[in-house]
């Protein structure tokens, strides 16, 4: 009887294994490109590698099976089946070869690879994608920058979730904060990261415009606390791609941001510039260059004068909403890698494969972590609603402190209108500077719409003033009421 149940174990555990295996040929290969065509690349790949076997001179079957060992990161093995492909003359292999090659920093080769994809495109009477020129640029940027890479000690990283790495930006007061409209308790937009210098007079943020992506922008603190109309910063840095995530060196005038633009080798890429003071504009920005920049988004670069700590935030790991944020100890003046004398692949180096690999010898960073742990987060002020003054020395900061409920609904009606008002104003403020840009109908269409917004504000402005005076008038008849 125990023989005849192991015998049926047995049995059992091969039937599973076959029925496994026909699971996962049974598919056709029709059914696997469209599995191919909808993005399961990890489904389609068993029945390419299957037929594989069959037709290894396949030049289509060696494509489609490199390019979900591509998208499986697979790199080393995909290169065999995409030459092939390429061999072959299928169209699309080289393009897939080329961004494999950037993928592995193989710069040389990945520029090969995109000339040879738009050969191939002009030879078959196709239009060349503008998406391939940039790709080529960025290739020879990269293959350029990998020549100088910055000798930079990195001192630890951190992979936390990728909407919000700013709470682990332990700066000192005098560096300023960063962070969200929330963290900041500021009117930015919600989709934003904005960052107040020490002496919290500005907040700088990229702002995102209606179908043009961010700009980079300030408001200006006012008097009674008050904050300013966003205003773009000065020409020099803004362009018709995205600028954000800002932060300036305690001198005022130094300005690291990110750019996906050109001049970028991935998607965003950290830039460093400096504020002409005498005409007040911005010089070209630059580059700052690997292992801070990759093909991939980096961005936030941040540094604590006081603590000499930088640091920067890269999606370089691919990890799905994480990203890894890199410490550093800023360098006095640029110092960059001899590739003829070190031992370390300078890929390896550029990549940030492992930050022990920056380290000079018998380094050690732990008082200075501890430092930056000991550092306490800033007390957030503890800020009236608002002030409403009643009175000679009365003055409301709480809705619940009036005692006319009539008085109390029409001062949250003009604070509702002032909030209006601010909304109307920055569209406007939107609409006049496309207007300055557009032509034709779409001149016309934005001048009504602008004529529109400014009449509406015509009619709000009195409004909220009005609304305070008849809420102070009804409030000061009830507590004379309650006094007689």
């Amino acid at each position: 009887m125990k023989m005849f149940r192991q015998i049926l174990k047995y049995s059992f555990a091969i039937l599973i294994a076959f029925s496994t295996i026909f699971s996962s040929s049974a598919l056709t290969l029709d059914e696997a490109r469209e599995l191919y065509k909808a993005g399961k690349y990890k489904e389609a790949a068993p029945v390419f590698k299957a037929q594989l076997k069959r037709r290894p001179n396949d030049g289509s079957l060696n494509h489609w099976y490199g390019v979900c060992l591509f998208h499986e990161k697979k790199y080393n093995e995909a290169e065999k089946y995409l030459k092939i492909g390429a061999k072959r003359k299928v169209l699309e292999s080289p393009h897939y070869l080329a961004d494999m090659y950037m993928a592995q920093y193989r710069f040389e080769d990945a520029i090969s690879s995109y000339e040879e994809y738009t050969a191939a495109l002009s030879k078959a009477k196709k239009q060349i994608p503008d998406s391939i020129g940039k790709a080529i640029a960025r290739a020879r940027r990269a293959k350029l920058m990998l020549q100088y890479v910055e000798r930079v000690q990195i001192i630890d990283s951190l992979i936390v979730d990728a909407d919000s790495f700013f709470k682990y930006f332990k700066m000192s007061p005098e560096s300023g904060r960063i962070g969200t409209n929330e963290t900041l308790d500021i009117d930015i937009p919600e989709n934003t990261i904005g960052y107040i210098p020490q002496r919290g007079d500005n907040v700088f943020f990229g702002y995102p415009l209606e179908g043009k992506g961010y700009e980079l922008c300030t408001k200006n603190k006012l008097i009674e606390g008050k904050w300013s109309d966003i205003i773009p910063l000065p020409n020099g840095v803004n362009t018709e791609q995205d600028e954000a995530y800002p932060f300036f060196l305690n001198d005022g005038v130094t300005l690291y941001f990110a750019s996906n633009g050109e001049g970028s080798i991935g998607g965003y890429d950290i830039f460093i510039t400096r504020l002409n003071l005498e005409n007040n504009t911005y010089l070209k920005p630059e580059n700052v260059g690997m292992p801070f920049n990759s093909i991939y988004n980096d961005y936030m670069m941040a540094i604590d004068e006081m603590l000499n700590i930088g640091w920067f935030v890269s999606d370089r790991e691919q990890i799905p909403g994480k990203v890894t944020i890199y410490l550093f100890i800023p360098n006095e003046s640029k110092q960059t890698y001899n590739i003829d004398e070190i031992k370390t692949d300078i890929k390896s180096l550029a990549l940030i494969r492992s930050i022990r690999e920056s380290w000079p010898e018998n380094a050690d960073y732990t008082d200075l972590l501890q430092q930056l742990d000991n550092i306490k987060e800033p007390q957030k002020e503890t800020r009236p609603d608002f002030i409403f003054a009643i009175y000679n020395g009365i003055h409301y900061t709480k809705l619940d402190q009036f005692v006319s409920l009539e008085a109390r609904n029409l001062y949250v009606k003009s604070k509702e209108l002032r909030k209006n008002i601010i909304q109307i104003e920055t569209k406007l403020s939107e609409l006049r500077s496309q207007y300055a840009k557009s032509k034709g109908s779409t001149l016309k269409r934005l001048s009504s719409e602008i004529q529109n917004l400014e009449s509406q504000l015509l009619t709000l402005y009195p409004q909220p003033e009005n609304y305070e005076n008849q809420a102070r008038k009804i409030e000061l008849d009830n507590l004379q009421k309650e006094h007689r």
